[in-house]
């Protein structure tokens, strides 16, 4: 028997209103994934809301709404188009609509005013961008990414326009958005938080759970990993994340939430992750620790460099023109400095003997 996932759920109780049924971890989940959806001049970016039944007709009627990055869930059109239609949540209205894209950033993010009087604040994950990938990369060196001041602005701003109880999510990157706005934010926007959730988002480069604000939200803060999980077991991460069970095949299957098991109105978890799951992390997380911070944004640097060669601006224009990539990249190479090749070089073997001793 093939277990339920978020799509079985909203099949099963999509016709159950908030107030008949609160809000669930799995509630939590599709709002976070339906963040993914282009909303761009839909949802209102200052004033206004908009329901997302007439959200979600707006955007079918584009070209193209629908298309995802090889890396993304291939199910997030479905999942925007079946919550707008359940009785659940097609009155949940959206507004705040924010996005940034320029070289340095990819940030997105809108709020759900939920029938409860409480506030759902969504940021979205990484999406197909280079640009976006790129900034994941740099979190491992840097105390703080554009998107991540975005994230706090954002939340600062939400806070002040409107009163009430807030509640904070993302999936990927977007959780570490979420987590990382809601313990930067001063004590009286904390105070007004309910509930921060990253759903297999990584962790910081500074162990944020030592500080005031982690303990004061501690209580209030969740963190899912499935259990083979990379992404959200990459650097300092919250110690008491929940390991979700997930039917997808490797790290990059299961950081797909549409495989993680549901039961009831919440998700299976285990005890701990996989041994496989445990051994990747650890040879990921050896590789990163083998590189100073300086080393980290060499290879960033010059890694992004190599992809975007061939003009590519997202994965899936690299993953389309694969030769005329992989030849581009190969030219950009051989004119780097002799110095950064050796040293790419270097990176590259440390990633591959870490992966396969697993961090011994």
């Amino acid at each position: 028997m093939r277990e339920e996932n978020c799509l079985t759920y909203l099949r099963r109780r999509g016709a159950l209103p908030f107030r008949a049924a609160p809000f669930c971890p799995v509630d939590d989940l599709i709002l976070s994934m339906c963040a993914y959806a282009p909303f761009g001049g839909i949802v209102p970016a200052e004033d206004g809301w908009v329901a997302l039944a007439p959200a979600v007709a707006a955007l079918v009627r584009r070209p193209g709404w629908d298309r995802v990055g090889p890396l993304m869930a291939r199910q997030i059109p479905e999942l925007v188009v079946q919550a707008a239609r359940s009785s659940r949540f097609r009155g949940v209205k959206l507004g705040c609509y924010a996005e940034r894209l320029d070289e340095r950033t990819q940030f997105a993010a809108l709020t759900y005013a939920l029938p409860d009087g409480t506030l759902y604040l969504a940021f979205r994950g990484t999406d197909d961008t280079l640009v976006g990938w790129k900034e994941c990369f740099a979190m491992s060196y840097s105390p703080a990414v554009p998107a991540q001041g975005l994230a706090l602005d954002y939340l600062l701003r939400a806070a002040r326009q409107h009163r009430g109880k807030l509640r904070l999510g993302g999936h990927s990157k977007g959780g570490n958005l979420a987590m990382y706005a809601s313990l930067q934010a001063p004590a009286e926007v904390r105070r007004r938080i309910l509930s921060v959730c990253s759903h297999d988002g990584p962790g910081f480069a500074q162990d944020l759970t030592r500080t005031p604000a982690y303990r004061t939200l501690a209580g209030r803060l969740t963190t899912y990993v499935p259990q083979a999980s990379l992404v959200g077991t990459l650097l300092h991460q919250d110690p008491r994340a929940k390991t979700v069970m997930s039917h997808g095949r490797g790290t990059v299957g299961q950081h797909d939430p549409f495989t993680w098991a549901v039961r009831g109105t919440t998700f299976r978890t285990l005890p701990r992750q996989d041994r496989r799951g445990r051994r990747r992390a650890a040879g990921f997380q050896g590789w990163v620790d083998s590189m100073a911070p300086r080393e980290r944004e060499a290879f960033t640097q010059v890694f992004f460099y190599l992809l975007s060669a061939g003009q590519a601006s997202t994965l899936t224009q690299v993953s389309r023109r694969k030769v005329a990539s992989l030849l581009a990249a190969a030219g950009a190479f051989g004119a780097l400095p002799g110095q950064a090749r050796r040293e790419m070089v270097d990176y590259v073997w440390r990633f591959l003997r870490n992966m396969v001793m697993g961090g011994a």
